[in-house]
């Protein structure tokens, strides 16, 4: 049986005999007639339900150190006692797309991924390796459980983590949509269906009234303006250092700690919060242009599967990620200012990368694709704090680099995801870890192309 038919029997999670059994008593014929027509299922739209999408193009939504390779929506309800919660959706024709769930203190609970999703009987996933990536219906449903899983997870389910009463926080992401497609890989967001104590069914606006969803955008914990106004003036605090240290993502005590009271040693727990991708890890460093008007950032790129021009199918057989990426953010602000995401890089014949990072106007005049370079605007408000210097000058020398490892292959060891102390990336990450060095645009562009 091929790739294709295992998809359409859901997964792999019903036998031939079952599905002949239930079809045979329902149309009275047998499974030898494989035309029968295929129905995709009608649900009601409930954009209600989700507030988004979070990304560079909306200001207010800019924060929790978005990646511009994705698109983010989230959902915040409480789910009424004894009630049932289901999202029926369909898989974006993109890179990848899941679903997590959060704790209070905004680190990720549980997720579903793209591949992990069943589809529903009678559709087809396009994640699975092999899969015909343009194939319809594509259609998946997902119960959201209250609490904790007790024991093994159940399939095709999603826990919240959360009490009787309290508010829940999903968050549906899609990254690196197929060219032509908008944002949500040309389907809708998933609709909601709320099963009462009762027994009653309510769907969109009223599954939305009686789940008492936001309106309103996320709410993001920052360092107290007045604690880090006060670490930041002393003159001995800087974070950035030449040459630049990239370090791994543990929490954000740690990471707080490490960068600006110099504390980086220990056994921090792993656990990054700001609504990160439970399928992440990353590693960041701090820049200042203090250094040099031009950092340049070198590495060498995993492989990934190419999907952005609508491959027809799908295939990971050979890749070491599903997804990386780099981006230049405000630390204070977490706002984003410009990403690079890996089908987008342009890399040397051996797989090597150079990205160039500077403000516009000292831009080197060869940090240019034809030139074998990639680029990336520091960001204009530099930590986004707003600081000042003496003699009321806004101090927008800083900025950070973030890079994301997502879904790593067991085969590939130099993922992020495989550092587990704070000053060991290099021995792990070997040449996949970045360095960052600092010239000036003089220096930069006597290197000439290539």
């Amino acid at each position: 049986m091929d790739m294709n038919s295992l998809n359409w029997l859901g997964g792999k999670r019903f036998t031939l005999a079952v599905i002949c059994a239930s079809l045979s008593a329902v149309l009275l014929s047998g499974c030898d007639d494989d035309t029968q027509e295929v129905v995709q299922k009608e649900v009601t739209p409930s954009p209600c339900f989700w507030v988004g999408p979070y990304n560079i193009d909306h200001p207010d939504r800019n924060f929790a150190y978005p990646d511009t390779g994705a698109n983010y929506w989230h959902a915040g309800y409480k789910l009424p006692s004894g009630a049932k919660l289901t999202l029926n959706g369909q898989y974006p024709h993109a890179r990848y797309m899941s679903l997590n769930s959060y704790r209070l203190d905004t680190s990720p609970a549980s997720s579903l991924t793209d591949q992990n999703i069943v589809p529903d009987l009678g559709s087809f996933n396009p994640y699975l390796q092999g899969a015909e990536r343009q194939l319809s219906p594509r259609d998946f449903t997902i119960e959201i459980a209250q609490g904790e899983p007790d024991g093994e997870e159940a399939p095709n389910t999603l826990y919240d983590y959360v009490g009787a009463g309290d508010k829940s926080v999903l968050l549906y992401r899609i990254y690196v949509t197929d060219e032509g497609r908008d944002g949500l890989g040309d389907v809708p967001l998933p609709a909601v269906e709320l099963t009462l104590e009762s027994g009653e069914v309510l769907v969109g606006e009223q599954a939305c009234s009686a789940l008492q969803v936001d309106a309103d955008n996320l709410s993001i914990p920052l360092v107290p303006a007045q604690t880090y106004q006060q670490v930041r003036a002393n003159p001995a605090v800087e974070p950035a250092q030449n040459p630049a240290v990239w370090r791994a993502a543990y929490n954000g005590t740690f990471g707080f700690q490490c960068a600006f009271l110099g504390r980086c040693d220990g056994m921090p727990e792993r656990q990054v919060t700001f609504y990160a991708n439970a399928d992440n890890q990353y590693v960041s460093t701090f820049l200042n242009n203090d250094f040099g008007a031009v950092a340049v950032t070198r590495g060498k790129l995993p492989s990934i599967p190419k999907t952005l021009i609508s491959v027809p199918t799908y295939d990971e057989s050979d890749s070491q990620l599903r997804y990386w990426s780099i981006c230049q953010n405000e630390y204070y602000s977490q706002a984003v200012t410009a990403c690079l995401f890996d089908e987008e890089l342009t890399v040397d014949e051996d797989g090597y990368f150079t990205v160039v990072t500077s403000l516009l106007a000292d831009k080197p005049i060869n940090a240019t694709n034809e030139c074998g370079h990639n680029y990336l605007p520091w960001t204009e408000q530099g930590d986004g704090f707003g600081r000042v210097i003496e003699g009321g000058e806004n101090r927008l020398n800083e900025a950070l680099l973030i890079v994301r490892n997502m879904l790593p292959k067991e085969d590939f060891h130099q993922a992020i995801q495989n550092t587990s102390t704070p000053g060991d990336e290099y021995a792990v990450m070997g040449d996949y870890l970045p360095t960052t060095e600092y010239m000036s645009t003089e220096e930069f562009e006597s290197l000439g192309c290539k």
